[in-house]
Formats: structure tokens, C-alpha cells, sequence
């Protein structure tokens, strides 16, 4: 299987809430405040949840960037799933969809400096 991602993943364990930005009357995924980044970058996700989002939702993502205390808020749109065997987690993989360049800064100011050692400062 060839490899169609755009960026460079890093292995990151970092903490975020996943919200349905278009929810309907029966959707009942509400928030997940317990969710983790297996991997990440500048591009997109993969996340660890407790909650189903169903292929190509779009969620509204709070990523708590440890070290540099920084949340950034990013909006993202679900590529795939997949249901974790013996458990009740799913691994959702994200695309972010970026409106905000200070967002995109802060995301490759954390996965670069802290992953490749590289001093940065995003102002």
C-alpha cells in the first residue's frame, strides 16, 4: 500500500476534544474531552476517541500542546475509522482543515521544535 500522505507524521501523545461542528437530531456523539493523538501533523491526525464519528464529519478540535501550553483550535473532517479490537475506542484519522495561518505556526512550531529539536518561536 503506498503511502498518500502530504506531511511527515510524528508520534505525539497529546490531549484533545473532539466536537460534531454540524450536528443532527440523531447525532448523539456530543464532546469527547478524553481523546489522544497517536501521531501528528501540520495536516491532519490520528486520534484515539471513545466516541463514533462517522466518515467525513466534520469536528471542530482543541489540541492542548503540552510543554508550550498553547490550545489551539482547528477544524478537521473524519478520513477513516477504525474500531479497536476487545475495546470501546475507535482510531479516527483527521485532515485539518485550516482557516487560521497562527494555527498552522503553533502546530509546526510544536511538532518540529519539540520532535527535531529545533529552537522556534512563533509571535
Amino acid at each position: 500500500m503506498s503511502e498518500r500522505r502530504r506531511e511527515k507524521r510524528f508520534k505525539d501523545d497529546i490531549k484533545v476534544a473532539l466536537e460534531s461542528i454540524r450536528r443532527g437530531k440523531d447525532d448523539d456523539t456530543g464532546i469527547d474531552i478524553n481523546a489522544l493523538t497517536c501521531d501528528i501533523s501540520p495536516g491532519g491526525a490520528r486520534i484515539l476517541t471513545h466516541k463514533f464519528y462517522p466518515f467525513d464529519s466534520d469536528l471542530r478540535i482543541q489540541i492542548n500542546l503540552s510543554g508550550s501550553n498553547k490550545i489551539i483550535e482547528v477544524e478537521g473532517k473524519v478520513k477513516w475509522i477504525k474500531k479497536m479490537d476487545d475495546e470501546e475506542l475507535f482510531e479516527i484519522g483527521i485532515e485539518f482543515l485550516h482557516h487560521i495561518s497562527k494555527t498552522v505556526l503553533a502546530l509546526l512550531e510544536h511538532i518540529y521544535g519539540n520532535n527535531m529539536k529545533i529552537p522556534s518561536l512563533v509571535s
